[in-house]
């Protein structure tokens, strides 16, 4: 019995299992945690079929590729070559300083040493904190960054496929596909639900944006009668206008007007312009460039 466990010791230490090398201060096992797990392996691509898996997506022969640029974009074209260079000009001034606007204040700590943690005090007046305003440079020209299209359908709260309705709409007249917009809340006296479907939004940016502006200033609002304008009230005061367009307004658009028949029902959408400018002012100036009108004379009657 003692040679069969000897013979076992000495294959195990020839095979260089031993447990000596603990006796040594060596470690019996790795220190460092292993990684395998935290690297992206694409199986895909270790397959050795399927070669156009393997290319990047912004290769043309990866099946992934999406073309993005296929033609020229012709209200950008005319922003950076001719309306850039006058919204420079127009507001422009030699004289022109950062204008600081309101801020919280800080408390006087000589007059009581319990003001030294409390928070800032709120903005000195009845407006909150507003951003300061800088003058227009080379580099701090105005431009629209993206326009938000919000369809909200109180009819949905009794039949959701409304909102279906209201989302096909927009998409119909994007080419892009909106969000749903859920009920966050629940009003039982107003019959609505947190979760339910109430409408569609969608945010335009790039080409698309540009082309539904072009289609706004050029089609739609011309043939609206009796329409003034945009109201110069609509601002925030932060360089974003809004304006709304009736269910009566939105047949106007050619992919709705071309199959009024597929459309029984339609419904308006209010229009958010998103823009860099920092004032309305600068704002209006910027839209009015792309042939959207503003109405100045309604305004100054009613203030």
């Amino acid at each position: 019995m003692l040679r069969n466990t000897s013979t076992i010791v000495l294959s195990i230490s020839k095979r260089g299992l031993s447990t000596s090398s603990v006796l040594r201060g060596k470690p019996g096992c790795a220190l460092v945690p292993p990684v395998h797990h935290l690297v992206k392996i694409d199986k895909a691509k270790l397959s050795p079929r399927f070669p156009g898996l393997k290319y990047d997506k912004e290769d043309i022969r990866s099946p992934a590729y999406r073309p993005e640029n296929t033609h020229q974009d012709r209200v950008q074209e005319h922003y950076l070559n001719s309306l850039q260079s006058d919204l420079m000009l127009i507001n422009y001034s030699h004289e022109a300083k950062t204008e600081k606007g309101l801020k919280k204040r800080t408390w006087d700590v000589t007059k009581s040493p319990y003001h030294v943690n409390r928070p800032l005090r709120r903005p000195q007046g009845p407006e909150g904190q507003q951003p300061d305003i800088h003058p227009i440079i080379w580099n701090n020209i105005p431009s629209i960054e993206s326009i938000i299209l919000n369809c909200y359908v109180s009819d949905s709260r009794d039949n959701e496929l409304l909102a279906i309705s209201a989302l096909l709409q927009l998409q119909q007249i994007t080419g892009c596909k909106p969000s749903i917009i859920y009920s966050k809340s629940n009003v039982p006296n107003w019959k609505i639900r947190s979760g339910r479907q109430m409408g569609a939004k969608i945010k335009l940016t790039g080409l698309p944006m540009h082309q539904f502006l072009s289609t706004l200033s050029e089609i739609v609002l011309p043939r609206i009668r009796k329409y003034r304008g945009i109201k110069a009230t609509s601002g925030d005061s932060l360089g974003n206008i809004s304006l709304g367009l009736t269910a009566s307004d939105v047949k106007f658009f050619p992919e709705i007007d071309a199959n009024q028949d597929l459309w029984p029902k339609i419904f308006g959408f209010n229009i958010t312009i998103n823009t860099t400018a920092e004032t309305d002012e600068r704002a209006r100036t910027l839209i009015s460039g792309f042939q959207l009108p503003f109405d100045l004379e309604t305004s100054k009657k009613e203030s």
